[in-house]
């Protein structure tokens, strides 16, 4: 068999509290990751070897070609998450552990856990206080870097894959399309191990049950992926557990699941229908269900499922594989295999290898005994796109139940039911991968291989990835529920919540209280007229009404008639009137006051505009009022002559006397009046 691991990294944790901030990044377009090439010259990344560009990736040298594919696997990440903060990646390539049919093929991790960290206001800061996060995360909610200078997240990746005695033959595919065949995807294997570094892990220890102290000798702290931990046996979430009761969960297989919102709300839309389900039919003695593991490779197991009888498949013992029960060679009872259901150990050679042969004697299925204890069983690893049978691996247990009746006839229907979403319980709460016994870096921190559509997130690869983090995966909601929300414009304001998505607002200024916030608004002042016709942007104005005719409306102009005074001080804001003035000393300039002297008469019928006459007296009748005429003539009656007022007249002539006066008011020709003498 060719097992092929992915171990999220755990170990060489730091853990800081109440962080200190410095001055937040610029914004990013969703998220920047920052790989930092960590390897010696001419390995890893440096390694110079010539190659040829392959899947789009236009590497000409095998190091160049590796840094390639870790940004592409980050950029993946980096537009679909959003931090302001850039997130730091310290990557290198070197020697994992690995034989000629098995191999780890990375790890990845944060390298800082943080709580009680503090934020940069409008950003949120922690959700929950005393819970553990991991640093890039508590990067983005803090809207700053908590520890300047240090790298998020610390990657390895096996530099000798493929090679001699390290998965032999089996080594990176390095471009970007997704087309590894029968190679390991690298950039499938990083958008996994990134995400154990951006936080799909939980920090409790599986080996005594604790949790991580903010003080020494204090008490452990949850983390914000271990708080949705639930155990379905005890009805009990991990926070709450004494470590003895954490400790016993973690092997409880099919027993432990996740409870965050996002995960429960999103997985009746990703998980199929149809539990994989081994039920044995005959003999009476071992009736009933019995659990299985799926395998990357062969057709799927149906709804209608495949029942036939059970059959032990014998081949050699050689050097291919030591006992006649591991199918490691051409089978030496193919006649009784073929049409039948076939039943293998596990041990020595790959589970396609098994396969291939089985298939070739004609069997319909395949039964993978485990050869060692342990719960649930595992999925079987592996590519081969000729391969059509069905295959599962059963326990060692049930194996040995299995062989113990073959004698009687064995009868198995492997199916699907329906019932139940693969990869989650009877109430849609989805399995996490809870082996028994523990097994380092890929216990609780992933989901369970029965999950499908495979998912990004179990612990071993499957060919059948994509690129792909959204749509028919459950990580990213994962990540929502932890704490990565949602802010495409990162202000820091959730997007489900920011009254402009797309538009950076922290403030949130939103004038007219529309729910559109001023920077995506089209209407600011909400008064009908769009801000880019609007003489008034953020002033209610749909008339527009401009009297200076300027580019600002009157309501928004601080000079509205233009005249160099502004309107908080001009005594006629909308008449020009640069010199002020003001006859009657009223709040009103001239220019505008309807009645200058304030006489009670208007301007446009008082014959003393500027001098106030109420009585508005013309004696010479010449329509300018006798308060402000300096002409008091000529006379037209002779009433005008009594009484003394003869003296009043100094136009068009002098009248010494009232009977001079008279006269000419009769006459209208001073040449009548014999006495009276011309003006001088």
């Amino acid at each position: 068999m060719r097992p092929v691991t992915l171990r999220g990294l755990f170990a060489a944790l730091v853990l800081v509290v109440a962080a200190a901030l410095v001055a937040p990044a610029p914004a990013y377009a969703n998220a920047t990751i920052v790989i930092i090439n960590g390897n010696a010259a001419g390995v890893g990344f440096n390694d110079p070897t010539a190659v040829a560009p392959v899947g789009g990736n236009p590497g000409t040298t095998l190091g160049q070609q590796r840094l390639n594919a870790f940004q592409f696997a980050a950029d993946i990440w980096g537009s679909t998450l959003d931090s302001n903060v850039p997130i730091q990646i310290l990557a290198t390539f070197e020697p994992l552990a690995c034989n000629a049919t098995g191999a780890t093929l990375g790890s990845a991790g944060t390298r800082f856990i943080i709580t009680n960290f503090g934020q940069v206001a409008p950003f949120p800061g922690p959700e929950v206080a005393n819970h553990w996060y991991s640093q890039a995360l508590a990067d983005k909610r803090a809207g700053a870097e908590t520890l300047p200078g240090e790298a998020d997240i610390r990657a390895r990746f096996n530099v000798n894959l493929g090679n001699v005695g390290c998965l032999t033959g089996i080594g990176w595919y390095l471009g970007f399309d997704a087309a590894a065949g029968t190679q390991i995807d690298l950039v499938t294997v990083l958008l996994h191990e990134f995400g154990h570094g951006l936080g799909f892990q939980q920090f409790a220890s599986l080996a005594n049950g604790s949790m991580p102290a903010a003080v020494a000798g204090g008490p452990g702290l949850p983390d914000v992926f271990n708080r949705y931990i639930l155990d379905t046996t005890t009805n009990k979430l991990w926070p709450t557990m004494t470590n003895a009761e954490r400790l016993a969960s973690s092997i409880n297989s099919r027993h432990v699941v996740f409870t965050g919102p996002r995960v429960l709300a999103e997985a009746p839309g990703i998980l199929a229908p149809g539990t994989p389900n081994l039920h044995v039919n005959a003999p009476a003695g071992i009736v009933g269900d019995y659990a299985v593991g799926t395998a990357t490779f062969g057709n799927a197991i149906t709804a209608a499922g495949i029942t036939g009888n059970v059959v032990q498949a014998l081949d050699a013992a050689n050097a291919a594989g030591p006992t006649t029960f591991d199918g490691c060679t051409a089978l030496t009872n193919a006649a009784a295999v073929a049409g039948n259901v076939a039943l293998v150990d596990r041990g020595t050679c790959g589970f396609i290898v098994k396969a291939a042969n089985l298939q070739a004697a004609g069997a319909i299925a395949m039964l993978v005994a485990d050869n060692a204890p342990g719960a649930p069983p595992a999925g079987l690893g592996g590519a081969d796109p000729t391969l059509t049978i069905p295959s599962v691996r059963i326990t060692q247990p049930d194996g040995n139940t299995i062989k113990a009746n073959l004698g009687a006839g064995v009868n198995v229907t492997l199916s699907l039911d329906l019932t139940i979403r693969a990869g989650a319980d009877s109430a849609g709460r989805v399995h996490l991968n809870a082996p028994n016994p523990v097994v380092g870096g890929s216990s609780i921190s992933h989901w369970d291989p029965i999950a499908f559509p495979n998912q990004l997130m179990e612990p071993n690869i499957n060919s059948d990835l994509t690129h792909s983090v959204t749509g028919v995966d459950l990580t990213l909601a994962l990540l929502r529920d932890i704490g990565w929300y949602a802010d495409a414009d990162v202000d820091g304001i959730a997007t489900a919540s920011d009254n402009c998505p797309n538009a950076a607002n922290g403030d949130q200024a939103d004038l007219d209280h529309d729910n559109l916030g001023d920077v995506c608004d089209p209407d600011d002042d909400g008064d009908g007229v769009n801000d880019d016709v609007d003489n008034c942007p953020v002033d209610v104005n749909s008339d527009q009404a401009n009297n200076d005719g300027d580019a600002q409306g009157d309501v928004c102009d601080p000079d509205d008639d233009n005249d160099g005074v502004a309107d908080g001080a001009d005594n006629c804001p909308f008449t020009a009137n640069s010199s002020q003035a003001n006859n009657d000393g009223d709040a009103a300039g001239d220019a505008c006051d309807a009645d200058d002297d304030n006489d009670g008469v208007a301007d446009t019928s008082d014959n003393c505009q500027f001098t106030a006459n109420a009585d508005q007296a013309d004696f010479d009748l010449d329509h300018i009022g006798d308060a402000c005429d300096p002409h008091q003539g000529p006379p037209q009656n002779m009433d005008q002559c009594k009484n003394g007022q003869h003296v009043r007249f100094d136009v068009p002539v002098k009248f010494p006397n009232q009977g001079q006066c008279v006269c000419f008011t009769q006459s209208h020709d001073m040449n009548n009046c014999a006495t009276i003498r011309k003006s001088n």
